[in-house]
């Protein structure tokens, strides 16, 4: 979408007028609900000393007025599913596990004079600490369901801000600073696309091809498949959600190999791992991070799994000057229909930058281009496999493109790898025991700043280049989209 300025100032007006009018505030549902006082006090504490730790998870989002709540941009969008008393529960329940898994990582990632006062003795536990959230959450949104404005009260405040910021982009000129950038991404793209016209066995290599491929993959069959996608969608709101022994076989059947032309140290994926004061990468220790998203195909929830790839560095001639500097990283996301079948694979380097999309053919009617929009980058269809066969992702020296996507039967030079949850990342283990994220509070990989954050500063995206953590994806320069919209096929697809 093109941005218009006078629209942005309008809508901005709109926008303050609309909550200016709003019935209730966040401020005041705090004061004027009678939550029970002391869970209300600790939990306004507990935040109190994440802010000032800068510890908070910018996994997902805090609701304004409803501090037992978070929210990602599905669950903000699920609302239109959530129509009768039952539904309406179970999201809001999810919402409060999602406080849930922030705060804990944020209390473990709390310093030790963070953690002193909070609970009872110098030195309180941090399990109790997180114990006591659980009470407090499981007791303010008992109290608050009882009102009958609980609903009309909580949904207009489930909202996700972008990774856009207006004030960047009318400071630095976006209408014309967008011009040389659209000609730049147009160039960059039509060379991308000439890659994919090249023969796999022609494409070039600077070093030598290794492929790491999961160290416990499965085969399911296809009926298998279905029946955990049936199984798991046995809830009010028909969203596929795999219990912990299903996530496991998803995450290991649709593990992919990756196909790196090694040329020099930073080309090795490895375990990611605090070195110092530092994030850095273990390549003795191969290691690929997973976690689970959810997204729309025609109006219906569908399962994602995405599947990130770390490097010490993106460096070398194939990548632009600007673009070089400390860590890089690839994050490949599968997306299944209803039956467990992949339709869709979608690749992103870990700073939001050169989103494609590999569709299967058979299941696209059209790719759609609107106006004032890039269009998609669709630079091959998703490789026709036999059950025999692994989808291989070839990537390229330094720079960490994706070159092709191929059926792969017999890997190159294959190395084992671990498969590790993502959210170790949010509150990885130091050398001394304390934890820490790899992430700041606003969802930057810390130490991964690039050149390039000076030079398109008017694109609005803070510390552009910068890696960054799942949520925080933006994903193009002349629009404002993000890797996690979860409306983001039906946009740009017509499917069958």
């Amino acid at each position: 979408m093109k941005i218009n300025i006078e629209r942005g100032i309008l809508l901005l007006a709109i926008l303050f007028l609309i909550y200016a009018c709003a019935g209730v505030s966040p401020q005041q549902i705090g004061k004027s609900w009678e939550r029970p006082e002391a869970c209300r006090e600790f939990l306004d504490r507990l935040d109190t000393r994440v802010m000032e730790a800068g510890v908070r998870d910018a996994a997902s989002y805090p609701v304004p007025g409803f501090p037992y709540l978070r929210a990602n941009r599905f669950l903000s969008a699920l609302k239109g599913l959530a129509r009768d008393e039952v539904g309406k529960k179970q999201r809001v329940r999810w919402m409060q596990t999602l406080d849930l898994e922030g705060r804990k990582k944020e209390i473990y990632n709390l310093p030790e004079a963070g953690v002193q006062g909070l609970g009872e003795g110098e030195k309180p536990d941090r399990e109790k600490l997180y114990s006591r959230v659980e009470s407090c959450s499981a007791q303010l949104l008992e109290h608050d369901e009882k009102r009958q404005d609980f609903y009309s009260t909580l949904d207009p405040l489930v909202k996700i801000p972008d990774e856009y910021s207006t004030f960047r982009q009318v400071v630095g000129l976006y209408p014309i600073a967008s011009i040389p950038v659209a000609v730049a991404s147009e160039n960059s793209q039509k060379k991308f696309q000439n890659q994919y016209d090249i023969k796999p066995g022609n494409l070039r290599i600077d070093g030598s091809l290794q492929s790491f491929v999961p160290k416990e993959g499965i085969y399911p069959d296809g009926k298998e498949l279905a029946l955990l996608m049936e199984e798991s969608r046995r809830n009010p709101l028909q969203v596929p959600l795999p219990d912990p022994q299903q996530e496991n076989r998803l995450v290991r059947a649709f593990a992919r190999i990756f196909i790196q032309d090694v040329a020099a140290p930073y080309d090795r994926p490895g375990e990611v791992v605090w070195k110092g004061k530092g994030v850095e990468i273990d390549a003795k220790k191969p290691a690929v991070y997973y976690y689970l998203s959810y997204a729309f195909l025609k109006g219906e929830p569908i399962l994602q799994i995405n599947y990130a790839v770390w490097y010490s560095a993106r460096a070398g001639e194939n990548a632009p000057w600007f673009e070089r500097g400390h860590l890089d990283g690839l994050t490949l996301r599968v997306s299944l229909d209803s039956q467990g079948n992949p339709f869709m694979v979608e690749a992103i380097n870990n700073c939001g930058c050169y989103h494609l999309f590999a569709p299967e053919k058979a299941k696209v009617g059209r790719v759609i281009s609107w106006p004032y929009e890039p269009a998609p980058f669709v630079p091959q269809w998703l490789p026709v496999s036999t059950p025999e066969e692994r989808l291989g992702i070839r990537l390229n020296s330094g720079w960490h493109q994706v070159q092709r996507l191929l059926a792969v039967k017999e890997p190159p030079n294959p190395i084992p790898y671990e498969l590790v949850p993502y959210d170790i990342l949010e509150s990885l283990p130091r050398e001394n025991g304390q934890r820490e994220s790899i992430f700041d509070a606003r969802g930057i990989a810390k130490g991964s700043e690039r050149q390039e954050r000076f030079i398109l500063f008017s694109m609005g995206i803070p510390k552009v280049g910068s890696m960054r953590q799942r949520g925080h994806h933006a994903i193009e320069f002349l629009s404002r989209v993000h890797f996690d919209e979860p409306g983001l096929f039906d946009h740009y697809f017509d499917f069958k």
